[in-house]
């Protein structure tokens, strides 16, 4: 694998104002981060501008570096990266020491090729599913992406980890009966049946009759109270004239 090149600055913490230190560190151009592992773990300053080069490389986050720190030069990888929320620009970065002697594990994303004819010819859809690989390997042997052809695949086909050939010296770790993709059928939303001619007259029919009897209803019971009052003034004018 081809060797980047990648050179970093010791950065002092110091005891006070490390906050406003790194804040002013991503203003003028360079990522806080660390490099450890066969030594001691070293506080570094990264220039954004050639790691974002760098990693947008096709070896990608797995690139191999030559890092230079002042006249020390090691080899190493990215071993983590922090990213902002909202602009995913890296704002902390892990490098690694490494030996070309000693396996590394990691994790190599997986890249589809291919069309598959379940999707071209019988509208499915390619469900990508299993976005990385875990890998074990010396470092000369990280490949850049796993490749995975779906040019066989139809609907209900798919293809699972134990089914793909590691590149040469290199040991698959993800379990085999991961299913990395597969080609399954569109999904149909269901629809609720429009109503028929007849189950809408009924129900437009159904509504003005609730509606009247209640009114009627209302209306009898206003009734009822008006004439209750006049049934109970009556025997009153009657004891009335017998007094006359």
């Amino acid at each position: 694998m081809q060797r980047l090149e990648l050179e970093i600055q010791p950065r002092d913490l110091g005891t006070a104002g490390v906050n406003k230190n790194v804040r002013q560190m991503r203003r003028d151009g360079w990522i806080p981060g660390v490099i450890y592992g066969h030594g001691d773990a070293i506080s570094v300053a990264i220039d954004s501008k050639v790691f974002g080069k760098a990693i947008h490389t096709k070896a990608g986050v797995n690139a191999l570096f030559n890092i230079k720190l002042g006249s020390e030069i090691t080899l190493g990888i990215v071993k983590g990266i922090q990213r902002d929320m909202f602009t995913q620009k890296p704002i902390h970065v892990d490098l690694q020491r490494i030996s070309t002697k000693e396996h590394l594990e990691m994790n190599v994303p997986t890249h589809v090729i291919g069309e598959a004819p379940g999707v071209k010819n019988s509208g499915g859809v390619l469900e990508h599913i299993q976005r990385e690989i875990r890998v074990k390997c010396l470092p000369e042997n990280i490949p850049a992406s796993i490749d995975i052809d779906v040019s066989g695949l139809e609907i209900g086909n798919g293809i699972k980890v134990a089914d793909l050939t590691p590149p040469e010296g290199v040991e698959f770790m993800t379990a085999g009966d991961h299913i990395v993709v597969n080609v399954v059928s569109p999904k149909v939303e269901a629809v609720a049946p429009a109503p028929t001619a007849i189950e809408g007259a009924v129900a437009g029919a159904a509504e003005p009759e609730v509606i009247a009897k209640g009114k009627k209803d209302e209306e009898g019971a206003e009734g009822a109270a008006v004439a209750a009052p006049a049934a109970a003034a009556a025997p009153a004018k009657e004891e009335k004239k017998k007094e006359k």
